[in-house]
């Protein structure tokens, strides 16, 4: 009886979870959002402060900052010109506001869409920029993937060059921060783009959408801005003082009169924090060009193609992590794990509480992977430490290894189990 009372109870919550997320999945305002923050010293990336940066978030129109990037890319290495122009697409052109209302055919320069983007957070001018970089919208997200991996952005997948909401697009704050940083370190001589309180594109003087940013606070110079009504009021900032200089990322805040005055409290505080003299920390290069000759798939390609191999794995997130998923396959070899059905252990939970507080965040990171899985296979109960933890029953070994590299990759725990 006890026990069937629990089940009704998991159930209950399981639906309660499943509801918020579908309700979050088709765009309702109603869905959480998750506030989130981290400020670094720009010239070494140290972080100085930061809240919930783990976090899976909606980055909303931070995620034009890797549109951003790969065009800079594409210019310095010749394979686009600033002057350059290109045909607006019908694909391009029919993209939700915010936008520049580009039409399909129009003839527009790269510096144009650059600027439209940049400055007027423009989705039309991204997709368009995308096209250009790329020669297709489903091709440039891959290269934005392959990006984000090669950066280090292991929370991240996009699925547009813009950055409206959709299932499976994501990213944390910690993640944009690492973006924001090689936009500013890998491109200076573009960077300069971001602290612009107007410019000029199309036959339009357009002000920049991170204008009370810019303007209320000290050696600001940038970045970028994000709406979504999924994500809040988003900004990527930098400020340089002196030889001080710092980078920060705020999610989901109310307004964006909030998030330039959170801002501005978090960087005061941390330039009080960071010494003058810091020796500049070099970035490795990406190397993109040889990317971009290849096409190679992004790890989390879009839409997500069937599950990908072991082998693939041990390409994208090495060893480490995936001798960690047998840890706990005891007598069952991981061969013959292979052949059946399989469970998976998520997180380690002193709480019941605690396990239903993750569980969304859990399920959102694995949205894409867990789309066609019945809710009923998902549960929180107890494990074998007596503690808890959120189970995927009776699920392919392959689905099961994806789950766990990109779980582990939020520095929490998942295990492999015989079913």
């Amino acid at each position: 009886m006890k026990r069937n009372a629990l089940d009704i109870y998991f159930r209950s919550v399981m639906h309660f979870i499943l509801t918020i997320l579908a309700v979050f999945i088709f765009g309702s305002e109603l869905s959480a959002r998750t506030y989130a923050y981290v400020v670094a010293d720009a010239r070494d990336g140290k972080i100085i402060n930061s809240h919930n940066s783990r976090q899976i978030v909606h980055p909303a129109s931070l995620t034009k900052m890797m549109t951003l990037y790969l065009a800079f890319d594409a210019i310095r290495y010749g394979r686009l010109k600033l002057d350059q122009k290109v045909i607006i697409s019908k694909n391009a052109a029919s993209e939700p506001p915010s936008k520049f209302w580009y039409k399909p055919g129009q003839r527009v320069s790269i510096r144009y869409l650059i600027r439209a983007s940049a400055i007027r957070s423009a989705n039309d001018a991204a997709t368009a920029l995308g096209e250009a970089i790329s020669g297709s919208e489903k091709i440039f997200i891959s290269d934005m993937n392959t990006a984000a991996k090669k950066m280090g952005m292991n929370s991240t997948n996009f699925l547009n060059a813009h950055g409206l909401t959709e299932i499976g697009h994501y990213s944390t704050a910690k993640d944009m921060l690492i973006l924001a940083r090689r936009l500013m370190l890998d491109y200076p001589e573009y960077f300069n783009i971001f602290s612009r309180l107007e410019t000029y594109a199309s036959g339009k003087t357009i002000k920049n959408t991170n204008y009370k940013f810019l303007r209320q606070y000290n050696g600001a110079s940038g970045i970028k801005t994000g709406y979504t009504n999924a994500a809040g009021h988003n900004l990527a900032a930098s400020a340089k003082r002196n030889e001080k200089q710092l980078i920060g990322v705020i999610i989901g805040t109310s307004s964006s009169s909030e998030r330039a005055k959170k801002m501005i409290r978090l960087f005061d505080d941390a330039f009080k924090a960071i010494p003058k003299k810091k020796k500049l920390s070099k970035l490795t290069p990406l190397n993109l060009a040889k990317v971009n000759s290849t096409r190679q798939i992004a790890a989390v390609s879009v839409p997500l193609p069937k599950p990908r191999s072991f082998e693939d794995m041990l390409e994208s997130q090495g060893q480490k992590h995936i001798k960690e998923l047998h840890k706990n396959s005891n007598q069952t070899s991981a061969q013959s794990m292979k052949r059946n059905n399989v469970n998976v252990q998520i997180g380690m939970y002193k709480t019941l509480v605690s396990a239903e507080k993750d569980m969304p965040n859990i399920l959102l990171l694995n949205i894409d992977l867990l789309a066609d899985i019945d809710s009923g296979s998902i549960k929180i109960r107890k494990n074998k430490e007596k503690k808890y933890s959120i189970f995927v029953n009776e699920i392919t070994y392959a689905l099961a290894e994806n789950l766990c590299v990109r779980t582990q990759s939020q520095e929490t725990s998942c295990s492999i189990l015989a079913n």
